[in-house]
């Protein structure tokens, strides 16, 4: 997200902004980020930061919700098969680590249960639900498993390698960054899905 002038260019101050805050908070965590990391990361003045942003509670919120916004709009015109919905996902993680980091960092870090913009994350999981529902009334999933459960253990594996890159290169022997791994990863994936298939 965070990425060269040259990419972040014709971006306002507060997007940039944002950019910023994530691959900082990304790294070092919500108790870790100074508001003066953030606007060096971003090219711009700490006063300007606190202008848009009053507090760094308030950008870790606006970063969250920039991330799963920014989720929101690969959801339309996605693929009808489960292999390539994978193939996508997994690029998307391949290339963007930071939307991992930052919510591993809201879980491990925020003493409330309670997920910051639940209501708007809860519309982006509901949606994708609704999609293992409509693979099941089409056979391509079983139908004596609930959607969610099914939806949560199929997300489970496909973000694994990449939540957990290290453990992924102690047991694959590659990264989840290789080309390697990605089409060794997909071939597995769609045997998985094939042996779940209704017969």
């Amino acid at each position: 997200m965070a990425g060269s002038p040259k990419k972040q260019a014709g971006l306002d101050s507060k997007q940039i902004i944002l950019n910023a805050a994530i691959a900082e908070f990304a790294e070092r965590g919500r108790d870790g980020v100074r508001m003066e990391k953030v606007a060096q990361r971003a090219g711009l003045n700490k006063a300007l930061v606190y202008r848009h942003f009053e507090s760094r509670e308030k950008l870790f919120e606006m970063a969250l919700e920039s991330v799963f916004a920014d989720r929101f709009k690969l959801l339309d015109g996605l693929p009808g098969e489960i292999i390539p919905l994978f193939e996508i996902w997994t690029k998307r993680f391949a290339d963007d680590s930071l939307f991992l980091k930052l919510i591993l960092r809201e879980s491990l870090e925020l003493p409330s249960d309670e997920p910051i913009h639940a209501e708007l994350r809860e519309r982006y999981y509901r949606h994708q639900v609704d999609g293992i529902r409509k693979y099941q009334q089409r056979g391509k999933l079983p139908t004596d498993m609930d959607p969610e459960s099914l939806f949560l253990m199929l997300t489970a594996i496909l973000v694994f390698p990449y939540l957990l890159p290290q453990v992924t290169r102690l047991v694959m022997g590659q990264g989840p960054e290789s080309e390697s791994f990605k089409s060794r990863w997909e071939k597995q994936f769609a045997q998985l899905v094939a042996s779940l298939e209704k017969k």
